[in-house]
C-alpha cells in the first residue's frame, strides 16, 4: 500500500539511499540524527514531525524533510518550518505533490518556507499560488574576486567560451583595472574586524537587541543556535567566524563557509550569515571588507554574498561587486495569517540569507 506517514529516525538509512539515487547526494546519517537530537527549538515543536516519507508497502520511495525554526517579527515569535530534501522515485512522482500538500497543510506552525526550489518544484508551487518571498535582488548574488585569474576563468567557462584558461590572464588584468577604478571591495574598516575561534556569550547580547531597526522577519539566533546551525561546517573546518568589535564589545559578525566545489567552477567563500548591531550599514560594510580580506587569506577565489534585504544589499552594492542573474526563482512562503502575509509583502520586512536554507 502507498501512503504518506511521518518520518522516524529508523527511516534514515532508506532516506539516504533514496536521496542518493535521486541525485541529491548521500546523507551523513550521524550528522542528520545529531541535528534533531541537539535541536535548540525541540521544546517548541513537540507536535510537529521532522518530515514525511512516501511508504510503498514498507519501502521508502519518497521523502520531504520538515526543518523546525523559530523566527521573530517585531514583538511576535513565529514557529516556522522549512521544506528540504524533497525526493521521490520516478515511478511514484505522481504522488510527489501529496508530500508538498502535506507540508503546506500541517497544523501547529505560523510560517511555511520553501527556499531551495528546483524548476519542477517552482512550477508546482506557482501552480498552487504559493507567494514568492518578495526580495528580488536575492536572485543577483554579489561576488568580489580575490584571485582574479581563477574568477575570470570560471566566468569565461560558464559562458562556454573556448580557450577560457588562455583568455583568463588578459581578462583578469582588465578586471584589476576596473576594480581599482571603482574601488571594488576596497576600503578601510571603521572598527576592528578579526577572526574568532567560536561563538561566545557576547553573541547572546548582540542578538537580543535590534534597537530602533525596523521590524524584520529574522530567524532566532543566539550562541546555542549558531553553534547548532554551523556545527557541521565548524567540525570540518569549513567555517570562519568574522567579528566586528570595539574594545571587548561585539558589534556584529559574519560567518563564512568555504566551498571547494561549486557549480561556478571556483573555490568560494560564502557569507552564510551577516548580523550587526541595530542593522548598522557601516558595520555591514566593515564586515564585508573584513570577509574579503579573510577569504583571500584562506585561499578562496572569490567571496560570495546573497541578500535582497535593502539594509544589507545597499552596503554590498556600494562595494561594487560583480553580479549575475540566477536562472530560477527559489524562494516561496506561506503564512497562517493574511495579516502576516501583508506585513511580509516588502523586501525590507525580510532578513533572509544562507542561514535560512537547508
Amino acid at each position: 500500500m502507498l501512503r504518506i506517514r511521518p518520518a522516524t529516525f529508523d527511516d534514515a538509512p532508506e532516506i539516504d539511499r533514496l536521496s542518493a539515487r535521486n541525485g541529491l547526494g548521500p546523507i551523513d546519517l550521524t550528522a542528520w540524527r545529531e541535528c534533531w537530537e541537539a535541536h535548540p527549538f525541540a521544546a517548541d515543536f513537540r507536535e510537529v514531525p521532522t518530515g514525511w516519507v512516501l511508504d510503498n508497502d514498507g519501502a521508502v520511495v519518497g521523502n520531504l524533510d520538515n526543518i523546525h525554526m523559530l523566527y521573530e517579527f517585531g514583538n511576535k515569535r513565529l514557529k516556522a518550518v522549512v521544506a528540504a530534501g524533497w525526493a521521490v522515485d520516478p515511478e511514484f512522482r505522481g504522488k510527489a505533490l501529496q508530500l508538498m500538500t502535506t507540508f503546506l497543510r500541517q497544523p501547529h506552525v505560523d510560517l511555511w518556507l520553501n527556499v531551495s526550489a528546483t524548476p519542477a518544484t517552482a512550477q508546482i508551487l506557482t501552480a498552487m499560488k504559493t507567494p514568492r518571498i518578495p526580495i528580488p535582488e536575492y536572485a543577483t548574488p554579489c561576488f568580489w574576486p580575490v584571485r582574479r585569474r581563477a574568477f575570470a576563468r570560471a566566468g569565461l567557462s560558464r559562458r562556454s567560451i573556448r580557450g577560457a584558461a588562455l583568455l583568463a590572464w588578459p581578462a583578469s588584468m582588465a578586471m584589476l583595472a576596473r576594480d581599482i577604478y571603482r574601488s571594488s571591495g576596497r576600503g578601510t574598516p571603521t572598527c576592528s574586524v578579526r577572526r574568532l575561534s567560536g561563538f561566545d556569550e557576547r553573541f547572546d547580547r548582540l542578538l537580543q537587541d535590534h534597537g530602533d531597526a525596523p521590524p524584520r522577519l529574522r530567524a532566532v539566533r543566539n550562541q546555542a543556535v549558531l553553534q547548532w546551525r554551523f556545527r557541521g561546517e565548524i567540525r570540518t573546518g569549513r567555517a570562519t567566524i568574522v567579528a566586528a568589535e570595539r574594545g571587548a564589545t561585539l558589534l556584529g559578525y559574519a560567518v563564512l563557509v568555504r566551498r571547494a566545489g561549486s557549480g561556478l567552477e571556483m573555490a568560494l567563500s560564502e557569507v552564510a550569515d551577516l548580523q550587526a548591531q541595530r542593522d548598522d550599514p557601516s558595520l555591514f560594510r566593515d564586515l564585508l571588507l573584513g570577509s574579503i580580506k579573510i577569504a583571500r587569506e584562506d585561499g578562496a577565489d572569490a567571496l560570495k554574498f546573497m541578500s535582497g534585504t535593502p539594509a544589507k544589499r545597499s552596503p554590498a552594492d556600494a562595494l561594487h561587486p560583480y553580479t549575475y542573474n540566477l536562472p530560477l526563482w527559489q524562494l516561496y512562503f506561506k503564512t497562517a495569517s493574511p495579516d502576516l502575509t501583508r506585513e511580509l509583502s516588502t523586501a525590507d520586512s525580510w532578513d533572509f540569507s544562507w542561514f535560512d536554507t537547508f
